[in-house]
C-alpha cells in the first residue's frame, strides 16, 4: 500500500529590506500556512523585521500584533560573516497581505528571499 503524500504549494519572493512601509514588497499570504525569510550578511546593529498587514492589497497597512498585545516582529541575530533564515511570526498569517519592513536603518538595502508554504 502506497502512502498518500500531501502536495504543498510554495511561493518565493525576492525583496529588498527598507524602513518605508509604502515601498515594501506586498506578500500575499491568504492561502499560506508558514514561511521563512532568508537574509544575507548585514550589520550586527540590525535589530528587527517588522510585519505590517492589511485586508486589502492597496492598504492601509498597520503594524501586526499577536493576541498577547506584543508586536509580531522578527528579532534578528545578524552576522557580517554569514546569512540567516528566520521564521515568519504566526500572527502574520491572519492577514491576506503583509509587508516586511526593517526595524532600523542598519538592515536597509539588504536583499532577502521570502519562502512561503501552504
Amino acid at each position: 500500500m502506497s502512502e498518500f503524500k500531501i502536495k504543498r504549494k510554495t511561493r518565493t519572493f525576492s525583496i529588498t529590506l527598507g524602513t518605508a512601509t509604502a515601498a515594501a514588497t506586498t506578500l500575499r499570504l491568504d492561502d499560506m500556512a508558514g514561511g521563512v525569510v532568508s537574509v544575507g550578511t548585514m550589520l550586527t546593529s540590525a535589530s528587527t523585521l517588522q510585519m505590517f498587514g492589511a485586508t486589502e492589497e492597496a492598504g492601509p497597512y498597520h503594524r501586526v500584533y499577536g493576541a498577547d498585545g506584543s508586536a509580531a516582529d522578527v528579532t534578528l541575530a545578524p552576522s557580517t560573516a554569514d546569512g540567516r533564515i528566520y521564521s515568519l511570526p504566526d500572527a502574520a498569517y491572519a492577514l491576506p497581505f503583509v509587508r516586511i519592513v526593517s526595524g532600523n536603518t542598519f538592515a536597509t538595502a539588504v536583499p532577502a528571499v521570502v519562502n512561503l508554504k501552504s
